[in-house]
């Protein structure tokens, strides 16, 4: 008590010779101070940490652990506990031969001597240390037997004397001690092969046993959440896996920024493998909207559809791809129109007698059969854009008609006590677009999308041409004309445009 409390520590390598080290005063302290050490080298690896002025002072009696942080070489070590007890200081003039020598005194003087004699009455004889000598070697007897076949635990296979197997098999099967210990049967259910029948114990009542609530959850999410493999020939999950893979061939998600006609997914499938199938969406907000494939990259599993969705989709919308072929409209037209002669035999088809109008052209030239193919072909063959047919037929459909766009406008000429006029002229400005209204007063345009100037040219006796527009967007348009009566003298001529 009262003085620097002093800690020696060796530090020793895994060779056994003192390593030197740094001894970290920072985290090196006294459990529970917060008095820092200095430290002192004794030679290598042998360091004297103090610690100086420790408050509050350690009383006599207490019991202390120095934690030592430090490293070797800039490896750090786990902190070690070193334990420290404080013992109390020298007591004034004191010392070891006053001690000894007061003693010495009571010791010698006779009456304290025979007081101070040991009462030896109570220690053993030589027969009593022959007894115990006996049990120990007893006892070694049987602890000679212990085998460590594993570190710290006892072989009992080494363990010899007491009750054999054979005792414990008789005392079990014997008399009273075999019925005292058999199980209770009666309640089990018994097999009659008089009447080839189970006969059930007491418990004859097995109807109303319905598992918990919390067990049919149990079950099901169990079910639910199982992952369907192949299974064995004749299984359900075999019939089950058989039916997945008729109707998918995969599945995935969408990532990254999708359009309405492409986009990135989460398959990892080689290039191609994709192609010309069905792809259909399964949730979000396209869920149930299907597309066939045009091409499938591996890169980003990247697919780009046949013809455009409604909308594009989102990132993580789910679908599957269905093995179900589709090929590409430029494959049909190759196909029918890259057709050998030799295929269109047929009788009743179009190549049938398309082949018959191309066979009268061979051979010597027909010039009447050739005529005859081009001008009584119908108008209906000719739809491939980009031919003369396509242009001709557009040329012949404009021409007096109401276009062939995709959107229907319908106009109605009217006076202005809303009676349908006849006759009334109504032409697309900029086009051949001309059509006359009949007793309904209605005339309809086929255009695309865009904005149109209506021009009306009024039968006889209205007043001449009037004019309002037609904007298309997505959807079929109705417009009106009403029409006001001419002023002018009988005999004035009307405009005819």
């Amino acid at each position: 008590m009262g003085d620097d409390i002093k800690v020696v520590v060796n530090v020793i390598d895994s060779t056994g010779a003192h390593a030197a080290a740094t001894i970290d005063t920072t985290t090196t302290r006294l459990n529970g101070y917060s008095a820092a050490p200095t430290v002192n080298t004794i030679a290598t690896g042998i360091y004297e940490i103090v610690f100086s002025g420790v408050t509050p002072a350690p009383a006599e009696g207490d019991r202390l652990i120095c934690k030592v942080n430090g490293d070797i070489s800039g490896t750090a070590w786990t902190s070690y506990g070193v334990p420290v007890v404080i013992v109390a200081d020298e007591r004034g003039t004191d010392n070891a031969s006053t001690f000894d020598n007061t003693v010495d005194t009571v010791i010698t003087d006779a009456a304290s001597r025979t007081a101070s004699q040991a009462d030896v009455s109570l220690l053993a004889t030589t027969a009593d240390l022959a007894v115990v000598d006996g049990n120990v070697d007893a006892i070694k007897a049987k602890t000679d037997q212990l085998a460590f076949t594993v570190a710290n635990q006892v072989d009992a296979n080494s363990l010899t004397g007491g009750t054999s197997p054979a005792d414990i098999y008789t005392y079990f099967t014997s008399g009273t001690n075999e019925d005292a210990f058999k199980a209770d049967v009666t309640g089990l259910s018994t097999f009659d092969p008089a009447t080839d029948q189970v006969i059930v114990g007491t418990n004859t009542d097995k109807t109303d046993y319905a598992l918990s609530s919390a067990a049919n959850d149990a079950i099901g999410a169990a079910f639910l959440a199982y992952t369907l493999t192949k299974g064995s020939p004749g299984t359900i999950e075999r019939a089950f896996w058989q039916a997945l893979k008729a109707t998918q061939l995969a599945d995935g998600e969408v990532s990254g920024t999708p359009t309405a006609s492409a986009f990135d997914t989460n398959l990892t499938a080689v290039t191609g493998a994709y192609n010309h199938l069905l792809l259909l969406f399964t949730s979000g907000s396209l869920a149930g909207e299907a597309r066939p494939i045009d091409t499938y990259n591996s890169t980003n599993g990247r697919i780009t559809l046949q013809e455009a969705l409604t909308s594009a989709p989102s990132s993580s919308d789910e679908f599957i791809v269905v093995p179900d072929h589709s090929h590409p409209v430029s494959e049909i037209v190759e196909g029918v129109f890259n057709e050998p002669q030799a295929g269109y035999t047929t009788a009743g088809t179009f190549g049938y007698y398309l082949d018959s109008q191309v066979s009268a052209a061979g051979g010597a030239v027909d010039t009447a059969a050739i005529a005859d193919a081009v001008w009584d072909e119908s108008r209906s063959g000719h739809t491939t854009s980009g031919t003369f047919g396509y242009y001709l037929d557009a040329q012949v459909s404009t021409a007096g008609s109401g276009g062939s766009g995709l959107y229907q406008v319908s106009v109605l000429v009217q006076d202005a006590s809303n009676a349908a006029l006849q006759g009334a002229r109504i032409n697309v400005d900029g086009t051949v677009l001309t059509l006359t209204t009949d007793s309904s007063g209605i005339v309809t345009f086929n255009l695309d999308s865009g904005v149109y100037l209506l021009t009306c040219s009024p039968p006889a006796g209205f007043d001449t041409p009037t004019s309002l527009v037609a904007t298309v967007t997505n959807a079929d348009v109705s417009k009106e004309f009403t029409l006001t009566p001419t002023s002018s003298a009988p005999c004035d001529v009307p405009w005819v445009g």
